[in-house]
């Protein structure tokens, strides 16, 4: 077992956020994620951002250490914790309020989702709101990527030794 899996046991379920998709870019405002999925369609990340969570855009984050306040989150709280102990740092507000006061997804928050490091996209000059959530969005996460292609290097590997005949065929 690994330290990972003793330190986040796997004895319930942990509701997870959706993933940033590239046309979150587009999407409009956000809804309640009970009136996206009565009007037939399942609610983005920035509707749960925006309507599910107890955190000010305003907030300030609290420089003492790698976790974000737990009280921000709700039932996300357990997989925000379990993610910035993996990544080793806290989880960046994750509203900003748009140009006339509403409520978006703040494209930090969707960085620091993905895995990405801090600034990779979001500190690329002069690209606005809807630019930086639509790159992330079509980004890939690092982690899923490398362990995707250690996945593809295994098998590989495996192929070659049998077609090699080192590993006899089953």
């Amino acid at each position: 077992m690994t330290a990972l899996a003793r330190l986040f046991p796997r004895d319930r379920a942990e509701k997870l956020f959706k993933t940033p998709t590239a046309n979150l870019a587009n999407n409009g405002s956000a809804q309640h994620p009970d009136k996206r999925k009565a009007g037939g369609h399942g609610p983005t990340l920035e509707d749960e951002v925006v309507f599910l969570l107890n955190v000010d855009p305003d907030a300030e984050h609290p420089d003492d250490g790698p976790h974000s306040p737990s009280e921000w989150w709700g039932e996300f709280a357990r997989a925000v914790y379990r993610w910035e102990t993996i990544r080793g740092t806290a989880a960046p507000v994750p509203l900003v309020r748009g140009p006339r006061g509403g409520l978006k997804l703040a494209p930090k928050f969707a960085e620091w989702l993905m895995g990405l490091e801090p600034g990779w996209v979001t500190e690329v000059p002069g690209l606005t709101h809807k630019e930086q959530i639509g790159r992330i969005g079509n980004g890939v996460v690092p982690h899923q990527a490398y362990a995707a292609f250690r996945l593809l290097m295994a098998h590989t590997t495996d192929t070659e030794e049998r077609n090699n005949g080192t590993i006899p065929h089953h």
